[in-house]
Formats: structure tokens, sequence, C-alpha cells
């Protein structure tokens, strides 16, 4: 405001937030909201990433998709990723972001935004206003390097469009009447995940229970569809699925409907390796079998344990096989080799990134 001469200046300024991003968090995300309501001629995300840090790419990636959710306009999103220092006490450090925002057009005018201590710095070496946002943490208790240390327990925290690449999804697979329905439910329930059901079942019950070509292409289309939406979840550390495509994959080369349906396309394979999980349980045939209208064989399977297996070998498909039938033992060895699978990949991410 001019005060001597009563009337109000409008300056205008553009807002600059920096991060990391490593995850990027619903933090993050609201920390972008406050400096679009900052500022009144846009905001400029910059994520600095290093070229040997994981998931570089799609962090930004998934960064300007949640942006562009938002729905807010002038909000821009730019990746600089190049090996920097990261050390803010390292000789030479602010002089070289000094140039970084000099060079994206930082002025006086300009507000920088930040959750974090180093946004002064940062605003008083290229003479702009430093907006504080949530140092404390008290809107939004979430900080990316403890999502880092545990990023299961904590993936709620983590942007819905960055979760997939941290998710892990388990296939429960194997031959008909083995209890693969039964143990991935109860897998869903034990560790917190989200079940999804084989959808051959409901397409069978609810049209017509006959193998055709038709038929099996409508599997096809709902599986794949199934699996696609599942990615689309939020929240959820862990998908468990009662097969997936490689169980129409199995299905449709099955010897003995090769007269009745042909080959298996090679659309299919495809889409089943696109979408293939991070681990598959295999059910051993070692349980009484249980007649169905939807199981074809008569009073026997109609594919082997080893035919199973055979086509996680084939396609090189991460796989266990539990060969105890009894339910308490199935479900105790399936969660160990999941939360191990689950485990390796929350590593990918653990990672230890000092300063900016």
């Amino acid at each position: 405001m001019d005060i001597s001469s009563g009337k109000g200046v409008r300056i205008m300024s553009k807002a600059f937030v920096l991060m990391t991003a490593m995850p990027p968090t619903t933090g993050h995300l609201q920390l972008i909201q406050f400096a679009s309501l900052i500022a009144n001629t846009g905001v400029e995300v910059i994520i600095n990433t290093q070229p040997h840090e994981p998931f570089a790419d799609e962090r930004a990636a998934a960064l300007k998709l949640a942006v562009k959710h938002l729905g807010v306009k002038d909000i821009v999103v730019k990746h600089i990723s190049k090996t920097i220092e990261q050390n803010p006490q390292a000789p030479g450090f602010w002089k070289m972001w000094q140039g970084f925002m000099k060079d994206f057009g930082a002025t006086s005018d300009d507000y920088i935004v930040a959750s974090e201590v180093y946004g002064k710095k940062l605003a008083e070496i290229i003479g702009a206003k430093f907006f504080p946002y949530d140092i404390d943490r008290t809107l939004n208790n979430t900080k990316a390097s403890v999502i880092r240390d545990n990023p299961i327990d904590n993936f709620a925290n983590i942007i819905p469009e960055f979760q997939p690449y941290l998710r892990t999804t388990i296939t429960v697979f194997g031959a008909e009447s083995t209890g693969k329905t039964t143990l991935s439910r109860q897998l869903a329930q034990e560790i917190r995940g989200q079940w999804l059901f084989e959808y051959a079942r409901p397409y069978l019950e609810n049209t017509v229970n006959d193998i055709t070509t038709d038929s099996m292409t409508a599997i096809w289309q709902g599986q794949k569809a199934l699996q696609k939406q599942a990615n689309n979840l939020t929240n959820q550390p862990f998908v468990i699925q009662d097969t997936d495509l490689f169980s129409t994959v199995g299905y449709w080369q099955f010897p003995h409907w090769q007269k009745t349906i042909g080959k298996c396309p090679t659309e299919l394979i495809n889409d089943a390796i696109a979408l293939k999980s991070d681990l598959y349980i295999i059910t051993k045939s070692n349980i009484p079998f249980e007649k169905d209208p939807l199981r074809y064989g008569g009073d026997v399977r109609e594919g082997s344990d080893e035919y199973w297996i055979d086509i996680c070998k084939q396609y090189n498909l991460p796989y266990i096989i539990l060969d105890t039938n009894n339910p308490t033992e199935r479900v105790e060895q399936a969660k160990a080799a999941i939360l191990k699978v689950a485990n390796n990949k929350a590593r990918l991410i653990s990672y230890d990134r000092k300063g900016l």
C-alpha cells in the first residue's frame, strides 16, 4: 500500500516454490496451493532432482499431473535434473542458487514460498519476500524424509499420482479350486490391502456360461480394465488380486480349448505383461476339489500345478509356491513373502537427500 497517497499499490509478484519431492507428498501440494493464493501473477514450481536419485523423472511427472488435477491456472512446474551441490554449507552453494533463480526470472518483486527454513535464505540472496508455510507441520504433519523411512505406513501422505510407483501388487495364482479366492481375501484383510476379484466369474455368471472366443475376449477386456482401474486407487499400499490376466492367458493356452477359441492373442499376452504383478503366489492342488458350474474339467482340475508354474517361468514372473495346505500357514507364509517384496520396493525411495 502507498500510505502517503492513501492509494493501494498492486505489485505484480510471482511465487517461486522449490522442492525435491522425494517423494511428492500431500504437503507439497498444499504448499503449492498456498503459493497460488499469495501470488498475483502465477506460481513457478521448481523441482530439483539428480540423475542418480530414485524416480527422478517419475517424481516430476507425478507432480505435474497433480498440479494439473488441482485445476488452478498459472502454475508452471519446471524440472531441473542435473548433478549439483546438495550441502548448503559448501562454498558457493548459495551463489549457485542465486544464479539459478536469476535464470528462472526471479526478481525482488517476487516471493519465495517454502515450508522449510532454507526459504528465508533463498529469499534474502535474491532480495525477494519470504512467505513461510506450515514450517511446524501443524496443518499437515507430513515430511518426505519420514515417508522415505517408512512408505508403507505413510502411504496416504504420498500424492495419488505417485502412489502407483510404490504400490505393491500381488496375484494369488494357480489351478482352480486351490483356495485362491479365500487366501486373497484373507491377505487383503491382514495387510489392509485392496482386494480385486477375478473378472471371469461375475461375467460368466451374469452373461452366458460358455467358453467362446467372444466370451474369452470379453473376460480379457474386463480383467484388463479392472487391473488398470486399480492404479487409480488412492491410499492403498497393496493390491491383492484373485488371479490376473495371466490366468486368462493360461486358460486360452489350454490345449483342449484350442479348437474352440484358437491361439492365444499376442495382444492379450502383451497386456498381461504390461500389468504384471510384483509377486505371484501359487496355491497348490493339495486341498479337496470342489465342483462349480464355472469349472469345466468335470471332477478334476483343468490344469496341473506344473502348468501354472510353467506360465510363470515362461513369462519370467516373480513367484513363490505355497506347499502347505494349512490355511493359517498359507496366510503367514504369503504375508512374509509379500512384506519382503514391499520392503524391497520401499528401499527404492529410501535415500538421504540433504539440503535443497
